[in-house]
Formats: structure tokens, sequence, C-alpha cells
């Protein structure tokens, strides 16, 4: 178990992700940068090899092996001082019920999921969540160039 999380150390505000792809670590580089002290859920230890070299090591971000569907897992990670959670690991299920247990159970401030499938998306946010699709951005952005 990790220890709690020092605000002192980890900047003002704290964002826990789950999923360590590459927009899972585009997202935790970005806020990083932004002053935001950083736990990475994955439920593989390679994962985490996508960081550029020094995050981990000088402390920007801190990886937590868990499963993030998990309330132990996302405990793992310090859930319940977060006052940013955001899901993109690779399964639209995993990245809804990961996002309601942080909103619902640990009611972190912000919490954003990604959701993939438009109509899933739209069945999530009806459900109050707050979703980001990048089919439907694509699409949109497709369909605005060629009408435009």
């Amino acid at each position: 178990m990790l220890p709690p999380v020092d605000r002192a150390d980890a900047g003002s505000r704290l964002a826990v992700i789950m999923g360590c792809g590459r927009l899972g670590v585009s997202i935790a580089t970005a806020l990083s940068e932004e002053g935001y002290g950083l736990r990475i859920l994955d439920t593989d230890i390679a994962a985490f090899d996508l960081f550029p070299p020094g995050m981990i090591e000088e402390g920007h971000v801190v990886p937590v092996v868990a499963d993030g569907t998990l309330e132990s897992g996302l405990r793992e990670a310090s859930i319940q001082d977060a006052d940013i959670f955001v899901a993109v690991a690779g399964r639209d299920v995993q990245n809804a019920l990961a996002a309601q247990i942080a909103q619902h159970i640990f009611r972190v401030p912000t919490v954003i999921c990604r959701i993939n499938d438009p109509a899933r998306k739209e069945m999530y946010d009806q459900l109050g969540l707050m979703t980001i699709s990048a089919t439907k951005l694509a699409t949109d952005m497709i369909v605005r160039t060629s009408v435009g």
C-alpha cells in the first residue's frame, strides 16, 4: 500500500488515472506539467515503460499496479484524496465502472471517462458521467471538414 498523499509534495491537486496506454501517459504528462500530483493505475507493470525517462524516477508519477475497477485498487491509488479521476483503459465497460465508483462512492469532484461506443456514451452521459468519445470526436471533425 502506498503512503497517504502529501499535498506539499504532490502539489495542491491530485489526479488518478486508470489506464497506462498512450492516452493515459499523454494525459499524465500534461497534468504533471500543470502541477498535478499523479497516481496512474494499470494491471500490467510493463505499461509503465511508456513514460518518458525520469517521470516515475523523479516522482512526478506514482505507478500503481492494480485493478481500477475494484475499490481496493482505487484506494491503493489514493482515490479518496483525488481531485480528478480519469478512466482511459482499453474497454468502455471498465472505464464506466471505475468512473461510477470514483463519482458515486468516493465523490471525486471531477470524473472523466473514455467511452468509444457512441451508443454507450449516450447512455453513460444520461447517467451523469462526463464522457469523451474519440469515435464521436473524429466523426464530428470529418463531417465538419467534409461539409464545410
